[in-house]
């Protein structure tokens, strides 16, 4: 009979202990209600390994308390793998969105220095020296309109820039958070691992603060997670490259490109060497700014300069034709367009490239690239409209034309798959100004086409204004295109509002999946101050029945030593 009474005491002292347990875990979640990530945390009870007893003359199993099975978080991992998926999607598109409203504020129109207004401003003191050629006020004016003009593309090409080189300034930043997280994780991996020797105990706050980091992760950069069997993860991007293999990270790393203006690519450590993903990455903000940089606003830029450089063509081609005050003819009103040539790092050969422009009125202002397929041979690729523009043979040394006026020489040794890109147009925005022949003497504009002093050469410049000289685009020459400067330029200012508008709609739609996907896990995962405060309630009913339980045992034992 005792020891039945001594199996009440330690059922009794069982349920105590574990609804004390309870009652921590209850505390341990209404602290927590606030943060960010974490699971709500539930304590499952168990019957205690009951005993054999001998009643009545038959074996009986009798019960001997609770005992605790185990505290675990509430988790919806297939819930947690499609917040995770939808990360790099919102996190590439938060990019694009805000560098879009950056070129916005760029191109405002309204900010009273736009480039219409400079053009507008330009083409009527154009018109007013037609109306007056040999008034000297305005020559100046012209001068100063044309300054002004060129001073605006001037800020608009390097701002673009800036905005590139801030970028990628930003990948370089985003390539360490992304080695910070990844270390993290892997760092967590080995203390779940270590924290969880057997499959009944959870590291639950570690594996939320995994949960958060890879959440985190999946904002920057494509990933997908495989769950291990030893409780660890493995993360990887899309196209199956390893960042995490349980406690081992791959840290990513930048190198300069001397093929794309020296800005960065991004590379994994895979241990035994190094491999570039620039390309292969699909997702995040990281490709949100690798597109930003080398698409979006790469594309602005081009279009900028070949609107630059074919708006100097146009008008120096009419201005050499005509005569100044004082006789001059044959000189150039803006500076004359030079060609930049760019050999290909990974060239293997020694050939040498160099070129002039030799057609200053018709050379092509679109972008080209030679690639060398023998010693003695190239193919020409126009870059600007990605058609072929034929194949050429060559003798080293020796000076060639080729596309509308560039003068060619080769020297050195070519070796087939060697590339070199060349053009008239780059950083003609950047770069573009007015001839100091001109501002050192205003007599020599020439408004007129004869020696008399007339203003037909005037004219002819200001109907520029109206002359269709681009197809889409590209620049197709003096009155062969389909649109004219202005509208050259409104339409790169309305394909920037457009992606702008875009970026904006997806990143809506974003928030709003993100939005409801976060909403489930809050009512999966997250604590209600309602629903603990009940359990606090039972659980401390429970604790105190235990309590009373053992009372009355006390009671019975005092009873039997009375006896």
């Amino acid at each position: 009979m005792t020891t039945n009474i001594f199996s009440a005491l330690s059922s009794a002292k069982l349920g105590l202990l574990a609804q004390q347990l309870a009652i921590e875990v209850t505390g341990q979640n209404i602290a927590n209600v606030e943060t960010e990530g974490y699971s709500r945390q539930d304590v499952t009870f168990e019957a205690n390994t009951p005993r054999h007893a001998i009643k009545y003359g038959s074996m009986h199993q009798i019960g001997t308390g609770v005992r605790v099975a185990g505290i675990e978080r509430a988790h919806d991992q297939f819930l947690f793998e499609q917040i995770m998926d939808e990360g790099d999607l919102t996190g590439s598109t938060e990019v694009k969105k805000d560098i879009f409203e950056q070129l916005e504020i760029l191109f405002n129109e309204g900010s009273g220095r736009s480039l219409n207004d400079a053009l507008s401003s330009f083409f009527a003191s154009v018109h007013d020296l037609a109306t007056n050629a040999r008034g000297l006020p305005e020559r100046a004016d012209l001068v100063s309109k044309a300054e002004n003009l060129a001073s605006t593309f001037n800020q608009t090409g390097k701002q673009l820039y800036t905005i590139q080189r801030n970028i990628d300034a930003t990948i370089e930043t985003e390539v360490t958070e992304i080695n910070s997280l990844t270390t993290q994780i892997g760092k967590l991996n080995e203390n779940i691992h270590a924290s969880e020797p057997a499959s009944q105990y959870k590291a639950n706050d570690l594996r939320d603060n995994r949960d958060r980091l890879v959440k985190e992760l999946s904002k920057k950069i494509d990933i997908q997670l495989i769950e291990e069997s030893d409780s660890q993860i493995s993360l990887t991007l899309k196209d199956g490259t390893a960042l995490v293999l349980k406690d081992q990270v791959f840290d990513l790393s930048t190198s300069i490109n001397g093929n794309n203006e020296s800005f960065y690519d991004v590379y994994i450590d895979t241990g035994s060497t190094t491999k570039d993903i620039t390309s292969t990455i699909t997702g995040g903000e990281l490709r949100g700014y690798l597109d930003m940089r080398d698409t979006e606003v790469e594309s602005i830029l081009d279009k900028m300069n070949i609107l630059s450089a074919s708006f100097i063509q146009e008008f120096n081609g009419i201005h050499r034709a005509g005569f100044g005050v004082d006789g001059s003819s044959g000189l150039d009103f803006f500076s004359a367009l030079d060609v930049t040539v760019d050999h290909d790092v990974d060239n293997t050969g020694t050939a040498v490239v160099s070129m002039t422009n030799a057609s200053p009125t018709t050379i092509s202002v679109d972008e080209f690239e030679i690639a060398f397929t023998g010693s003695n041979a190239f193919t020409l690729n126009n870059l600007t409209t990605n058609a072929s523009s034929g194949t050429f043979t060559f003798t080293t040394g020796s000076t060639f034309n080729i596309k509308d006026g560039f003068a060619v020489t080769i020297s050195g040794a070519a070796v087939s798959g060697d590339k070199v890109t060349f053009s008239v147009s780059e950083d003609s925005a950047s770069g573009m100004a007015v001839s100091s022949t001109i501002t050192a003497n205003t007599r020599k504009i020439a408004a007129g086409t004869t020696t008399n002093g007339d203003g037909a050469n005037a004219l002819l410049m200001a109907d520029l204004q109206n002359t269709l000289s681009f197809n889409s685009v590209t620049w197709s020459g003096s009155a062969s295109g389909s649109y004219t400067f202005d509208e050259y330029y409104n339409a790169v200012v309305s394909t920037i509002g457009i992606e702008s508008f875009s970026a904006q709609s997806t990143l809506r739609q974003q928030e709003g999946i993100m939005l409801q996907l976060n909403s489930r896990r809050e009512s999966i995962s997250g604590v209600s101050i309602d629903e603990e405060m009940i359990k606090m309630i039972k659980f401390q009913q429970a604790y105190n029945a235990s309590a009373r339980m053992i009372s009355v045992v006390d009671e019975m034992l005092d009873t039997l030593n009375r006896m």
